[in-house]
């Protein structure tokens, strides 16, 4: 048996051709909904599942992104304030070094001007020596002082000799001092440009990661805007007002004696950014918070919204507002919509909530109501058969019934009301801004 009839006998199985009988005044037609049909509303409620988990992991994976640049910034700077002082540290080197050297050409000027008087006197003594040697004949009488003379001077000049081998050997010294200074001098000179360099670099590092991540924080904001307008625009086509859904996240509650529940304080301490550009970088940051906390608070409050049908085949019978009574004719108001169908058709929990009656509620029947938060209730009345209990939480499209025909009903339908803050509104609005989000949800889920 191949692939294709095997899935055609369990669509066959799991989803049979079915009837619904509409009853117009005496007259009865029969309605057929196909297993291709039944199939397609089937994908629809687990499209619209999976888009919103991928709209949570969208949003957790926003906020690890923007960790992250955080990070990274942080991580730029302390590289930068380690060049910083690198830097510095070089600079006082080059001084010490630079400091070192001018001495040294001092005291090689110092030893030079020796040199040329330890000079000027041996040319002296070598001058008289000479004419010493000329009177020698005529003053012989002399000569055993002159011998002792030369022999002094001669003793002078080996002592002017050695210290001039000295200071010879003390300039050759220096020489090689200065060689090796010179040579750290430029080294140290190739150290700074290099350093420099990498400071400029760092610096070019971090300009571009605060324009990478102003761009990054721009788009989240542009997104956010028009994703709040969207959901801004079901509201409106419910009937409801931002007032009547939104509560502010993390809003403190206030105590009876007028301070704020849980314990706060600390010295005010201003910020003060670094420069112009960092101030920017912040506003734009606390603005992308801001409209990111509306959005999710305006996101938590459309997935509790009751936009779902209550059933998956049925046909209006009775709509809300002003009507016949269809037991005595006489002009009355009708609190919800009659939703008609075959007997025990599947009730589903239009909208995420926490079942506060299930059971016999006088003309109703058999009833459930769920609390879906902040004013917001719906109630399916006339049911065959309730399949929650009070105290249970339930998902949308959560089955919660069958319908049926209990209470003050003339044939099988579930009475279908959405309460605001006690009030009942028209629940035709609440699904038609369901149709309206479930499209957008699956245009979506297609283009991806």
């Amino acid at each position: 048996m191949s692939a294709f009839e095997r899935g055609r006998r369990l669509i066959e199985k799991w989803f049979p051709d079915r009837h619904i009988l509409v009853r117009s005044n005496d007259s009865v037609s029969q309605v057929r909904i196909g297993k291709y049909a039944q199939l397609t509303l089937a994908s629809v409620g687990v499209l619209a599942i999976t888009w919103t988990v991928g709209v949570s992991g969208y949003s957790w994976y926003l906020d690890q992104r923007l960790a992250a640049r955080e990070e990274q910034l942080f991580r730029s700077e302390l590289s930068y304030n380690q060049l910083i002082a690198r830097v510095t540290e070089s600079q006082r080197r080059f001084g010490e070094i630079t400091s070192q050297m001018e001495d040294t050409h001092r005291n090689l000027l110092s030893m030079a001007e020796k040199n040329l008087m330890l000079q000027a006197r041996v040319q002296d003594y070598t001058s008289k020596l000479a004419v010493s040697e000329k009177e020698k004949v005529q003053i012989s009488a002399l000569r055993t002082s002159m011998d002792n003379q030369m022999n002094a001077l001669q003793t002078q000049i080996d002592g002017i000799t050695n210290r001039n081998l000295a200071l010879r050997d003390e300039l050759e010294t220096v020489e090689t001092v200065m060689s090796r200074v010179m040579r750290e001098r430029d080294q140290a000179m190739q150290r700074s440009k290099k350093l420099q360099s990498e400071l400029g670099e760092a610096r070019q590092r971090i300009a571009d990661l605060h324009t990478i991540q102003k761009q990054a924080m721009q788009r989240v904001a542009e997104t956010a805007d028009s994703t709040i307008l969207e959901l801004e625009s079901v509201l409106e086509m419910t009937g409801l007002t931002m007032d009547e859904v939104i509560t502010p996240p993390m809003k403190p509650q206030a105590s009876g004696s007028g301070e704020v529940a849980g314990g706060v304080g600390g010295p005010f301490v201003a910020f003060e950014p670094e420069n112009l550009e960092d101030e920017q970088f912040v506003n734009v940051a606390l603005a992308v918070g801001d409209r990111m906390d509306q959005l999710v608070s305006l996101h938590e409050r459309i997935k509790r919204t009751p936009l779902g049908e209550p059933a998956d085949s049925y046909y209006l019978s009775s709509s809300f507002g002003k009507r016949k009574d269809p037991i005595n004719g006489k002009w009355a108001f009708h609190s919800g919509v009659d939703l008609a169908g075959p007997m025990k058709t599947p009730i589903y929990a239009t909208a995420p909530g926490k079942v506060v009656f299930a059971g016999w509620s006088g003309k109703y029947g058999k009833m459930v109501e769920i609390d879906h938060g902040n004013g917001l209730r719906t109630r399916f009345g006339h049911l065959y058969k309730v399949l929650v209990k009070k105290g249970d939480e339930v998902n949308l499209k959560g089955k919660i019934a069958l319908m049926g025909s209990t209470g003050r009903s003339t044939g099988s339908h579930v009475h279908y009301e959405v309460l605001v803050h006690d009030k009942q509104v028209d629940p035709i609005k609440f699904i038609e801004a369901g149709h309206y989000v479930f499209k957008n949800e699956q245009e979506t889920a297609d283009n991806d």
